[in-house]
């Protein structure tokens, strides 16, 4: 008499279907981390396209005004929202830019992107005491705010803390 064939089962056993569940969550939290930050990003970059006009202003005043003008008085300032990401754009007495971030997420709403006039060398702020007449060869970009720092672009990382402490905005 012949003895009964045993028939090998097919598919997978619980243990390596849980593992490849837990590669599977893994991976996935991975993900929606580096979407997250990669939106914030995108976002941010609109809050730097609100800072072109009055960056452009700040410049050229630099180069015409006769005597350093009071904050918020280079003609580019706004009270209310420029963009849907950007809040109110303020500067200092010095041409600082400081524009608001607002509608991004909870981490950075309410934190701020400075932009400040720099010297040729780049290190240097420019003071409208001493440097009217000169151009502004250079900004210095960043926030004082570590989370919307690392969201800027790699080429506007700059630790602003000091220009934001220090800085007379309106």
């Amino acid at each position: 008499m012949k003895s009964p064939k045993r028939r090998r089962q097919a598919g997978f056993t619980l243990i390596e279907l849980i593992i490849s569940v837990a590669i599977v969550a893994v991976l996935g939290s991975i993900a929606i981390a580096q979407m997250r930050d990669y939106t914030r990003r995108a976002k941010i970059s609109e809050v730097m396209m609100a800072a072109t006009k009055c960056k452009n202003s700040v410049a050229e005043s630099y180069l015409t005004m006769e005597r350093a003008p009071e904050p918020g008085t280079w003609g580019c300032e706004s009270a209310t929202p420029t963009t849907r990401f950007s809040g109110v754009v303020q500067t200092s007495s010095d041409g600082a830019i400081r524009i608001g971030i607002q509608n991004l997420d909870g981490l950075v709403n309410g934190q701020y992107v400075y932009l400040i006039p720099m010297r040729s060398d780049g290190t240097t702020p420019m003071n409208t005491v001493a440097h009217l007449g000169e151009p502004v060869r250079n900004w210095a970009c960043g926030s004082d705010w570590l989370p919307v720092l690392n969201a800027l672009p790699t080429s506007c990382r700059a630790d602003t803390t000091a220009i934001a402490a220090g800085s007379d905005f309106n």
